[in-house]
């Protein structure tokens, strides 16, 4: 951890050089992903209410799913730079160092921009304080920190899994996106509006809903509409640790069927 933090802080202050720039692009985050808080937002001025959920409370699991997102992309951008460097031979100078390939990776792109997003989803949790009567206790905050650490472990993890399989493939798949970037549209929803193939997928496959959805109805006090165990809000730490396990294990066989580029 202490290599990583070092490789890691080198990374950001060679970002963050030049201020004007640095600047423009936190906005540019924000602004455009503050574009679908705002269509959230406008949705509710048509409906009163979201599978049982108000605009407050929708705008709670909004927050969390969003802010959750913005650490997993600022810490695992590197990941998504694993095609290239495997395309282009750079993944050989990494197997050479005394450093573990896998913190290389992470530590080799850096994005402080994701600030933007990680702003604009703690603006709506403000939103979310503001509109919803939540009756905070020391275990529910617990819950919601967790929650948090939770879901973006599990957005790190596809990210993992999808550089690990670059290493048969070479080339980046566009299908991890569906459960990136599609996965924080579909977590910042209640999730008994989806189809239950959808459903199940996002319980039992890539676990958003429950480190997202099951914490999130619990801290507000809504009902469960799956009837899963009443202690399911809680497991959301131990589902992420045993994905993160599936995600490494992947990463290791991917890592040992790696062969060169042969240039």
């Amino acid at each position: 951890m202490r290599l990583y933090l070092l490789l890691a802080g080198a990374r950001l202050r060679g970002q963050t050089q030049y201020r004007v720039s640095f600047a423009l692009q936190v906005a540019s985050s924000f602004t455009s992903t503050f574009v679908e808080l705002l269509a959230l937002l406008i949705l509710f001025r048509t409906f009163s209410s979201l599978g049982g959920w108000s605009v407050g409370e929708v705008a709670f699991l909004y927050g969390l799913a969003s802010v959750s997102f913005a650490l997993a992309e600022l810490f695992g951008e590197g990941l998504e730079q694993a095609s290239r460097m495997i395309r282009e031979g750079e993944f050989d100078r990494v197997l050479t160092r005394p450093v573990a390939p896998l913190l290389q990776v992470l530590a080799a792109d850096i994005q402080p921009r994701r600030i933007g997003r990680l702003a604009q989803g703690i603006l709506a949790l403000a939103l979310a304080g503001r509109w919803t009567t939540i009756d905070w206790t020391p275990l529910k905050a617990a819950l919601f920190i967790g929650a948090i650490a939770s879901t973006a472990v599990v957005f790190l993890t596809v990210f993992l899994i999808g550089a690990a399989i670059c290493f048969w493939t070479i080339e980046s798949s566009e299908f991890q996106n569906i459960f990136t970037y599609g996965g924080t549209e579909l977590a910042s929803n209640p999730l008994q509006i989806y189809s239950r193939w959808l459903q199940g997928i996002f319980l039992y496959i890539v676990p958003l809903g429950l480190t997202t959805f099951y914490p999130a109805a619990h801290i507000l006090a809504k009902p469960d509409p799956f009837g899963l165990p009443p202690f399911t809000p809680f497991l959301a730490p131990l589902v992420a640790a045993l994905f993160l396990g599936l995600g490494l294990l992947i990463w290791g066989l991917g890592l040992r069927q790696y062969q060169s580029t042969g240039s």
